[in-house]
């Protein structure tokens, strides 16, 4: 079968496709017949070597983490009902490839009748991020919650699970895609293609913040520009706010 390779640290232009095994079936083993891949901010990252302090790996790796596809084969130990299911899941090492030997049961998610495969292959690295970060922050009704990167994988499930929460929400987003995020629930919607700094002096005053974007001048913005704040970055591991608070 084949799989798409990243052998250097030279970005998406550098990654191959090459053949690769298919590797044996084994006891545990669900064999799936792959058809979408979600490309998240962790895969081209780690193609740039952005993340190699946090994630060592090894040249050369197959690229990828989640997948939706088809159950074609199993093990003696996983259930056979499985055989012809719509799944998604995660594959650690990689899921980038044609087919995928899925070898840890709780990485593997059946996919409602009412739901298509590929909706639901987004959920991986979008709305299981985004539930994370509301878990995290411990959403109430109560709470104005400021959204980076409101229009991306993360950010557009961030603002439909915010509202089923009963937060308000202020979505960061670009002039494009200002009816977009309103369209999913957005209570006021910025432009970060404008002065933000107005526009945040203008706007209702956030309680909580989360940050898909990892920008550290656009967080040192909003957290100057507000009063005490949480914020969560599911983007960057350091910053280091000025202001106290």
């Amino acid at each position: 079968m084949q799989g798409i390779i990243q052998q250097n640290y030279q970005g998406i232009e550098a990654l191959q496709i090459k053949s690769i095994e298919e590797g044996p079936l084994t006891p545990l083993s669900v064999m799936i017949r792959n058809k979408f891949v979600p490309v998240l901010p962790y895969d081209w990252q780690t193609e740039s070597g952005a993340l190699t302090e946090i994630r060592p790996i090894q040249l050369p790796i197959v690229i990828g983490y989640g997948f939706g596809g088809i159950v074609e084969q199993v093990g003696r130990l996983r259930h056979s009902s499985l055989i012809g299911q719509r799944v998604i899941g995660m594959q650690p090492n990689g899921s980038a490839q044609e087919v995928i030997n899925n070898k840890i049961p709780p990485l593997l998610f059946k996919v409602p009748d009412q739901v298509t495969l590929a909706d639901a292959t987004t959920l991986v690295g979008g709305a299981d991020a985004a539930l994370h970060a509301i878990k995290v922050l411990q959403i109430q009704s109560t709470d104005t919650v400021l959204v980076t990167g409101a229009s991306g994988g993360v950010g557009t499930y961030l603002i439909q699970l915010l509202k089923l929460a009963g937060a308000t929400v202020i979505a960061l987003a670009s002039a494009e895609n200002q009816a977009f995020v309103r369209q999913l629930g957005a209570d006021s919607v910025l432009n970060y293609e404008a002065d933000l700094a107005t526009q945040f002096s203008n706007n209702s005053q956030p309680n909580k913040v989360i940050d898909t974007v990892g920008q550290q001048a656009l967080l040192q913005l909003i957290s100057t520009s507000y009063g005490s704040l949480r914020i969560l970055s599911l983007s960057t591991t350091q910053f280091l706010p000025t202001k106290p608070g």
